[in-house]
């Protein structure tokens, strides 16, 4: 971020992100009302394809894992390691209770919460931030996509 403005600017979309909606349905709702069944579910792959498409539980703990590591890298300038990543990008979801989904929505809630800390805190080199919104946008809309093939309603 250039200047203070800017990084007010960014702070500002970042919560909005997560609390109204930018151009979409807000991040917060986008999983309000989703059971563990819900989460847990796979979309089909296509014909030939013999991998399984991420879940959006799957992409939540996608979106915490990379939150998380941009929240290290800002006292600790270290890349995870390519054992760390496998655990922890898509990780397969062996817990599907719905305790399980309401820890991962809390963790991503919090993760939330660190992030627009960090953005606020005079000082924080935001270069690496600046890039999550763009990213966790992506995810949710691939998210609400998951929704509607679950035959959920619009939620906006």
């Amino acid at each position: 971020m250039s200047t203070s403005h800017d990084l007010a600017l960014y702070t500002k979309f970042w919560n909005d992100a997560w609390a109204e909606g930018l151009w979409a349905a807000s991040w917060q709702k986008s999983l309000e009302g989703l059971t563990a069944t819900h989460a847990a579910w796979s979309p089909p792959s296509a014909p030939g394809v013999t991998t399984t498409r991420h879940n959006i539980w799957q992409h939540v703990l996608h979106l915490c894992f990379w939150r998380e590591d941009a929240l290290r890298r800002l006292t600790d300038p270290e890349k995870p390691s390519k054992e760390a990543v496998a655990a922890g990008n898509f990780p397969k979801v062996s817990d599907t209770s719905e305790a399980a989904w309401a820890a991962t929505k809390a963790r991503f809630a919090k993760s939330q919460e660190a992030v627009a800390a960090a953005l606020a805190k005079p000082g924080t080199d935001c270069s690496r931030l600046i890039y999550m919104l763009p990213h966790d946008c992506y995810h949710m809309g691939q998210i609400n996509l998951i929704r509607a093939m679950l035959g959920l309603p619009a939620i906006e």
